[in-house]
């Protein structure tokens, strides 16, 4: 994004400044391309989270909290709610199964995709062009955030936060404000406001609790709002980031500031182009593992009873994140369990939706091949490597591997065809095959669609 304003202004100043001005004509076709796959990415992790226990209880609770329905769908029910309540709703359903993108805010599209759709369906019309905008602020000032509290690592790791939380914020307010046209003024104060109540931690890591995806819903009904609010007047503090005493950064970027990073000069679209789509239903410091492991598997035709051990060298930081050894209860444990994971994949030959569930969750001969698996944290590696694994079989042979970037990164991205037919296999398990299809192609041509109103109705259960 660009930004001309004073170097006086503030840096929410300067990021609306660049907000504002972004248009779709100036975006490279690769960006817009990537916006597309990645709204498409979305609406399918979220429909597949319909059936889970956490979209259960947020949908009895959202119901309570908007007793009277609204102008929003909350997707994969027939049910409705304010704009706010979907934002939430649909925010926890996208990042319910693990499957939404990753290398934004971390998870970007879950904050941003549920709350433009809720802005679709309450203050329409809003077009296609106008969505890709705004996706495209919102997955660039997110990214800016977390990248001016250190990356994710440092904001992650050291300072304790759920990044899709507390920058998801930023990105919200920031689409948010692009999609219902606010100017420079008003944008800042959504920034400010979102800003001044931002939060999201990882203490669910201890028992795997559903706080997970809270963060993550809470984040996009916190940037609607923070939004909302701006339009009609309410105004957010301009020096939300360089605060002295209570700004983002002093308060939580303990580890690592680099308030730069929230307006260095980066060709448009840079932000967005930094989101992967997942091929595996796993934290994603778990998927280059995957990635060796299920090639190891089938180039040397592996079964289960050929393993006799295997040792994965991680960073510290991963360690602290999958390197749990009690074997996982539930699905959200397991989705963070890197011997888990290893295990089912070399049982099955998967790691999607169903490996993370029963019967595989309480598999024996998961459980025997997880015991095999030591993990060693390496303190040599470099910062953020990817995991190096071993893997030892029972007649003397030793299989190692590792990969810089796991399969879906931007460096190594998943095929087109294979984004869609992710997108149809989760979709189609809520919705009927001609809804999925027309999500599908209203999706990939959503530049031509002159009320994303249409898309969202698609989303209810039954359709139109």
């Amino acid at each position: 994004m660009k930004e001309h304003t004073p170097a006086s202004a503030t840096l929410a100043e300067r990021l609306a400044e660049a907000s504002v001005a972004l248009t779709l004509d100036e975006l490279p076709r690769p960006v817009i391309d990537h916006a597309r796959h990645l709204f498409l990415d979305l609406l399918g992790a979220a429909l597949a989270g319909a059936d889970t226990v956490e979209a259960g209880a947020a949908l009895a609770a959202v119901t309570r909290l908007s007793p009277g329905g609204g102008p929003c769908t909350l997707w994969g029910t027939a049910s409705t709610a304010s704009p706010a309540a979907a934002a939430l709703y649909n925010g926890i359903l996208a990042h319910a199964r693990e499957l939404d993108d990753f290398g934004g805010v971390d998870h970007s599209g879950a904050v941003v995709v549920p709350t433009l759709l809720a802005i679709a369906e309450a203050f329409p019309p809003l077009s296609g062009r106008r969505l890709l905008e705004a996706m495209v602020v919102g997955y660039e000032v997110g990214r800016r955030v977390l990248d001016s509290a250190g990356g994710y690592r440092p904001h992650n790791h050291g300072d304790g936060y759920h990044s899709t939380g507390s920058c998801g914020s930023f990105a919200a307010a920031a689409a948010a404000a692009k999609a219902l046209g606010l100017d420079r003024r008003q944008t800042t104060w959504a920034l400010g406001l979102a800003g001044s109540v931002t939060g999201g931690t990882w203490a669910f890591l201890v028992d795997g609790a559903m706080g997970k995806r809270y963060n993550v819903g809470r984040a996009a009904e916190n940037g609607l709002v923070a939004a909302c609010l701006a339009q009609q007047g309410f105004t957010g503090p301009a020096h939300v980031f360089e605060a002295e005493w209570g700004g983002f950064l002093g308060t939580c970027a303990r580890s690592s500031q680099l308030p730069e990073e929230l307006v260095r000069s980066r060709p448009p679209g840079y932000g967005i182009l930094r989101s992967g789509i997942k091929p595996y239903a796993a934290c994603r410091d778990i998927h280059s593992s995957l990635d060796v492991v299920l090639e190891l598997r089938e180039r040397h035709h592996l079964s289960p009873e050929d393993i006799a051990a295997i040792e994965i060298r991680l960073i510290p930081e991963m360690m602290q994140m999958i390197g749990a050894r009690d074997f996982p209860m539930t699905r959200i444990e397991a989705q963070l369990n890197l011997p888990y994971s290893v295990a089912v994949a070399l049982v099955t030959g998967r790691a999607f939706i169903g490996e993370y569930e029963p019967p595989w969750l309480h598999h024996p001969e998961v459980r025997r091949l997880a015991a095999l698996v030591r993990l060693v944290e390496s303190l040599e590696l470099p910062f953020d490597s990817e995991p190096y694994l071993r893997l030892m079989t029972t007649d003397g042979q030793s299989y190692e591997g590792h990969v810089d970037f796991a399969s879906g990164a931007p460096q190594t991205p998943l095929p087109a065809q294979r984004i869609v037919a992710k997108f149809e296999a989760l979709a189609g398990r809520t919705l009927p095959a001609a809804t999925v299809a027309a999500l599908r192609d209203m999706a990939l041509a959503v530049e031509e669609v002159g009320d994303l109103g249409e898309v969202a109705r698609l989303l209810r259960a039954g359709g139109r």
